[in-house]
């Protein structure tokens, strides 16, 4: 049946793993992936030879599966001398009777003198940790994976935007002020047109706070002579901004602008 409706009731048993799988790739948007649970799948060694594996929950080929408790894991012994990479793995299974399993297992790489590889995966494995070996000692656990975003995760990014605007016709240098109701970043967006440059000078503009750390700005740049109009844009994103607390930013233009000089602001509050 090429069109099939998953979640309800037909009469018959119809939801299979195949359904859920493909539910699931569309929604998260990845087949193979740790999303933010538990642990997150923690890895620590409790001693050379046991690992101990954090709860969590990922997706093998968009089969969900979780780990409800910490799970210990074996790891073979290292040899003097040489070096080896083993890698803990995620791994999905089918029987022929169709009995379908995730598991945790331990790769063994391979010993060797020079540089340690990773040992192969199959399509079916999804990596979660290395576990280096120098000889006999054995080197903290490296991540293989990132945690994707949750959706409430997503949903407070977007939900603490707050925009406000003012609208200025100013002579010279202007402040606009901001007062977020989150702890945020800050951009800053401001405007200004009908500008020209007094005898064909270079007008600059640029916004700035001293309250907080900019960790990007663009000045807005011309050159233009008598009543040769322009619009400058300039924007700067301003780190650290705490809930309640009012910002003054500045916008100034430099050289020698000359014109209506009509300016908008727009401050928004967003988390980068």
């Amino acid at each position: 049946m090429a069109f099939e409706i998953v979640d309800g009731m037909t009469g018959t048993k119809h939801i299979s793993s195949d359904d859920l799988s493909a539910l699931n790739i569309a929604t998260i948007g990845e087949s193979n992936c740790v999303l933010n649970y538990g642990d997150n799948f923690k890895l620590t060694m409790t001693n050379a030879n046991t690992a101990t594996l954090g709860t969590g929950v990922g997706m093998v080929g968009g089969k969900r599966f979780w780990n409800q408790a910490a799970t210990n894991l074996t790891i073979q012994s290292g040899t003097q001398g040489q070096k080896r990479n083993d890698l803990v793995v995620a791994r999905y299974a089918k029987t022929s009777d169709g009995i379908e399993s995730i598991t945790p297992v331990v790769i063994k790489g391979t010993p060797t003198t020079g540089t340690a590889a990773d040992p192969e995966v199959t399509a079916n494995d999804l990596k979660l940790w290395r576990v280096p070996l120098d000889g006999i000692s054995v080197g903290e656990p490296v991540q293989m994976f990132s945690v994707l975003t949750s959706l409430a995760t997503l949903r407070d990014s977007v939900s603490h935007t707050e925009v406000h605007s003012e609208k200025y016709i100013v002579a010279n240098d202007w402040i606009a002020t901001f007062t977020p109701k989150t702890d945020c970043d800050v951009f800053v967006l401001c405007t200004a047109s009908g500008v020209w440059g007094y005898a064909g000078g270079t007008v600059t503009m640029g916004v700035d706070c001293t309250q907080l750390e900019a960790i990007s700005k663009h000045v807005g740049k011309f050159s233009g002579g008598d009543t040769e109009f322009h619009q400058l844009t300039s924007w700067g994103v301003f780190r650290g901004a705490k809930a309640g607390t009012k910002y003054s930013f500045n916008v100034s233009m430099g050289g020698s602008p000359q014109g209506d000089r009509n300016m908008t602001s727009i401050c928004m509050a967003v988390n980068l």
